[in-house]
C-alpha cells in the first residue's frame, strides 16, 4: 500500500509544480500589465492637461481653420466661413483710329472715357471713322475739314474689383451674404478735369450684393435669364452684343434642386424696360437734368468785332457757339411706367460634359404721361444656351435667344418703339424744359400716340 500511496504522491507533486509555476507567472504578468496601465494613464492625463491650456479652435490665438467652401476660412469664434477675393487689372489701350470723342469743340475734340476706360470697347463702335468721315482727313486736308484726332492712349486700373463672400449653416439651409464692387463707374454727362492726373477721380461702383437662405435669394446679382457660362472669354470689359442679359439686376429668386444635376428657378426682377422714341432710346429711369433747358446754344463775346455766333481767325471762319451740358431730347419724353416686375423661369442641368440652360421671360411695358395716354404692351421670349467640354482645355459655348418685346433680356436691344414726343399730325411739341410743353390739344395729341413691341433675336 505504501508503494501505491508513494506512487500516487509523486504524480501529485509532479502536477502541482506546473500549476504553481503557472500561477506565479500569471501574477507577475498581471503586475506588469497594471504597471503599464498606470503609466499610460499618467501620460494620458498629462496630454489632457496640455490640451486644456490650448485655446479652442477658432478662438483668439487659435489656429485658422478652413471654411465650408473652397478658399474660405472660419472667422474666429463663429461658425461663419468667409472668403475675400477679387482681381487687380491694369490695362493699356492705344486706339490707332476710332476713339470716341467727348463733348468739347462741338463733339470734335476731348475724349469720352466711358467707352475707352469704362463700359468696354463695344460702346466705341460708333466712333470708328469711315472713309468719308471728317476724322479720316490728314494734315493736308482742306481748310474747315477736321484733321485726324482719332488716336489716343489710355492707362487704367479701374477694372480691378474686390468681393466678400460669407456663409454659415442654419436649420433652414445655408445662409450667404455676398457683396462685390469695382471702380468702373460710368462717367457719361459728367464734367471732368484732370481725372487722369496724379490723383484720379475713380469712384467705387456697386456690382453685386445679395443674401440667400437655402434656395431663396434677394438682392442684386446676375439676371436669371443670363448664362455667363455660355459666353466666350473676352478681354473687352463691355461684354458681347446680343448675348443673354440682364447683367447684375435687383431681384428675388428661388432655386429648387432636382435629380441628375438639374435645377429650376423662378424670379421676379427689377423692371427697367427700354424704348425707342423720335429722339433716341430711353429707359424707365431716364431723367432730364432738373431745371436745365434744352441743348440750346450760347453766343460768345465778339471776336474781331464779330458777335453773330461766328468769328474770323486767321482768315478762317469758325463757330464760336458753346453747347449747354444737358441730356438729349429723349429724356424730355419719357412716359414709361413700371406696372409689374420682369418674370423669368429657368431650367438648367450641370454635368461633367458641360451644361444646358433654357429660360423664359416676360417684360411688361406701359406708357402713361399723366394725362390722356395710358397704354400697355406685353413682351415675351425664350433662350437656349450651354457649353460642351470637347478635348483638352477646349470649351464650346453657344447661346440663342429670341422674342417679341424681349427688350434688355438681350443685350444692346430695344423692346418697344413709340412716336410719343414727336410732332404728330402737324402738332408741334416744345421741349424747352422738364415739363415738355405741348402747344396743341393734349387729348388730341395723346390719342395719336402709337407704340409697338419689337421682335428681336440674338
Amino acid at each position: 500500500m505504501s508503494r501505491r500511496r508513494g506512487a500516487g504522491i509523486v504524480p501529485a507533486i509532479g502536477w502541482s509544480l506546473p500549476v504553481f509555476v503557472l500561477a506565479t507567472g500569471l501574477s507577475a504578468a498581471r503586475a506588469d500589465e497594471i504597471s503599464d496601465l498606470r503609466a499610460n494613464q499618467e501620460l494620458l492625463q498629462r496630454r489632457i492637461d496640455q490640451l486644456a491650456q490650448v485655446p479652442p479652435p477658432g478662438g483668439p490665438g487659435g489656429p485658422v481653420l478652413a471654411g465650408s467652401f473652397p478658399r474660405s476660412f472660419v472667422i474666429p469664434g463663429t461658425e461663419v466661413s468667409l472668403r475675400v477675393g477679387g482681381q487687380g487689372v491694369g490695362s493699356v489701350i492705344w486706339y490707332l483710329k476710332g476713339r470716341a470723342t467727348g463733348g468739347a469743340l462741338s463733339g470734335q475734340g476731348s475724349e469720352n472715357e466711358t467707352y475707352t476706360d469704362g463700359q468696354g470697347g463695344t460702346g466705341n463702335l460708333p466712333g470708328i471713322p469711315l472713309n468719308n468721315h471728317t476724322f479720316s482727313a490728314g494734315p493736308g486736308a482742306p481748310v474747315g475739314v477736321s484733321h485726324s484726332r482719332s488716336s489716343t492712349w489710355n492707362f487704367s486700373g479701374k477694372q480691378s474689383r474686390i468681393f466678400l463672400d460669407a456663409r454659415t449653416p442654419s436649420p433652414y439651409g445655408e445662409v450667404k451674404a455676398y457683396i462685390e464692387f469695382d471702380f468702373a463707374a460710368s462717367n457719361t454727362n459728367t464734367i471732368l478735369n484732370n481725372n487722369q492726373g496724379s490723383v484720379n477721380g475713380y469712384i467705387p461702383r456697386f456690382r453685386q450684393g445679395y443674401a440667400t437662405l437655402g434656395g431663396l435669394l434677394a438682392g442684386q446679382t446676375q439676371g436669371t435669364f443670363t448664362d455667363n457660362d455660355s459666353d466666350p472669354e473676352l478681354l473687352d470689359f463691355g461684354g458681347t452684343t446680343a448675348s443673354l442679359f440682364v447683367s447684375r439686376t435687383p431681384q428675388v429668386r428661388y432655386t429648387y434642386p432636382l435629380a441628375y444635376g438639374m435645377s429650376v428657378a423662378v424670379a421676379a426682377e427689377n423692371p427697367n424696360p427700354n424704348y425707342a422714341g423720335p429722339f433716341g432710346t430711353f429707359f424707365t429711369d431716364t431723367n432730364q437734368i432738373p431745371n436745365m433747358a434744352a441743348c440750346s446754344a450760347l453766343t460768345t463775346p465778339a471776336i474781331n468785332g464779330t458777335a453773330t455766333g461766328t468769328a474770323t481767325i486767321g482768315g478762317t471762319t469758325v463757330a464760336s457757339n458753346i453747347t449747354n451740358a444737358c441730356l438729349g431730347n429723349a429724356a424730355f419724353f419719357n412716359p414709361s411706367q413700371d406696372i409689374m416686375p420682369t418674370f423669368v423661369a429657368r431650367w438648367r442641368i450641370e454635368q461633367p460634359w458641360g451644361h444646358i440652360q433654357a429660360g423664359l421671360s416676360t417684360v411688361h411695358y406701359a406708357l402713361n404721361d399723366g394725362m390722356f395716354l395710358n397704354k400697355q404692351y406685353q413682351g415675351y421670349g425664350g433662350a437656349l444656351s450651354g457649353n460642351f467640354f470637347t478635348w483638352g482645355k477646349d470649351n464650346l459655348t453657344w447661346s440663342a435667344g429670341a422674342g417679341d418685346g424681349l427688350g434688355d433680356q438681350i443685350s444692346n436691344n430695344v423692346g418697344v418703339a413709340t412716336n410719343f414726343g414727336g410732332a404728330l399730325t402737324g402738332q408741334a411739341v416744345n421741349a424747352t424744359d422738364s415739363r415738355s410743353t405741348f402747344s396743341t390739344n393734349r387729348a388730341l395729341y395723346d390719342a395719336s400716340v402709337l407704340a409697338k413691341t419689337i421682335f428681336s433675336w440674338g
